[in-house]
């Protein structure tokens, strides 16, 4: 999948009249690769649990046809036939030669512009950022170590689109025209809102989907890896008083859960066709209730408690494992899991990063603890360490 497929996915995802029509001739080397009862219980469990996507299919015995709209009066825009029936083998081998490491979001120059930063006194800034790609460094050096042949998507703080804000900007303007918010605001009142609406939807479409879409083309044309981790520290909302919290929890994501608004477009079910077929799911599961159990263990988190309207569900019997519908997990090829411990604004994690990275032990509130950063890091190499020696 090229970059301007990508990008059109990806903007697609978020509203654009941009995007270019879904090419579904991608699956035709998919056809008779699965049975109709693997791709049904994937799609039931892992992709599209609501159903929402079978309002779009057609079955017979030996096919599945998908359609543009509910009404299914349109050519199908595509025809999947299934393999027979055959016994799921016992486990699904693990190949994880070559890990790609994601340190999540651009920092730097870019963190204020992604919403990733803060600060508080004379303390040293947080840029989610500069945290990722400190594990990112540690990570790498371990699994390393371990055999792994291991790549980044970056190394420092600049984009790895060569896009900036201003390229989009008359997409922004034409879709927030588009939106009609602004039209009963007076008239300088509208010109004002205008034009920060503008920018903030120009910046957006930069570090959220221009970004996002590099690093999958890099990921998926370049590195070609056999697992991708892509790594994040969480957060919480702050209070009007932007108050350190006591909330600290952990969530691993892998990928699915559709959600019945995303299955209207066309882009979103390829991709979840894409997905579903390439048959991911097994390896990711694997991985990550392995990194959920190093992490939980390591850092003592409580699991992230989910609404019914949350977009992420349960994925297999770990507490910390969710399925969730990410772009970064979404335009990347083959096994993604996505790693959210810690909160930045946690009272006892901001106090663990205003301490930087260390060796060994520090006292902190009493007791002896890591650097963040290596506890992140060693829990993630444990895990993966595990895996790789079956």
């Amino acid at each position: 999948m090229g970059r301007t497929r990508l990008l059109a996915l990806f903007v697609a995802s978020l509203g654009s009249t941009a995007a270019l029509a879904a090419d579904w001739s991608t699956l035709k080397h998919y056809q008779q690769t699965i049975s109709r009862g693997e791709f049904e219980n994937l799609l039931a469990k892992v992709y599209c649990p609501s159903g929402a996507l079978t309002n779009y299919l057609t079955f017979t015995t030996n096919a599945v046809s998908v359609f543009s709209t509910t009404e299914k009066t349109d050519p199908a825009l595509f025809i999947l036939r299934f393999s027979s029936p055959v016994s799921p083998p016992n486990s699904h081998p693990l190949s994880l030669k070559r890990i790609a490491l994601d340190p999540g979001h651009i920092g730097g120059a870019w963190a204020r512009m992604e919403e990733r930063f803060f600060e508080r006194g004379n303390d040293r800034p947080v840029q989610e950022a500069e945290l990722n790609l400190m594990v990112a460094r540690l990570l790498k050096t371990r699994l390393e170590a371990a055999g792994a042949q291991v790549f980044l998507t970056k190394d420092n703080f600049e984009p790895v689109t060569d896009k900036r804000p201003e390229d989009f900007r008359a997409q922004a303007e034409q879709e927030i025209k588009a939106s009609a918010r602004f039209d009963t605001f007076p008239p300088l009142e509208r010109e004002a809102a205008f034009a920060d609406a503008v920018r903030k939807r120009a910046e957006l479409l930069f570090y959220r989907s221009s970004e996002i879409a590099a690093r999958a083309q890099l990921l998926n044309e370049k590195i070609k890896p056999d697992l991708t981790i892509c790594l994040h520290v969480n957060a919480v909302e702050w209070d009007e008083c932007h108050s350190l919290v006591d909330d600290n929890r952990l969530v691993v994501f892998v990928h699915g859960n559709y959600l019945a608004s995303e299955m209207k477009d066309d882009d979103q079910r390829l991709r979840l066709f894409e997905k579903l077929l390439e048959r991911s799911h097994p390896t990711e599961l694997a991985v990550a209730e392995a990194l959920a159990t190093t992490l939980a263990s390591a850092t003592k988190l409580q699991p992230v408690d989910y609404g019914p309207n949350s977009g992420a569900v349960r994925a297999g019997d770990n507490p910390y494992v969710f399925t969730r519908n990410l772009a970064a997990n979404r335009l990347v090829n083959g096994p993604v899991v996505f790693l959210e411990p810690y909160y930045q604004n946690n009272r006892l994690v901001y106090q663990r990063i205003q301490l930087g990275d260390y060796e060994g032990l520090r006292d902190v509130n009493g007791t002896p603890m890591k650097s963040i950063f290596r506890e992140y890091a060693d829990a993630v190499a444990e895990g993966l360490g595990k895996l790789l020696a079956r």
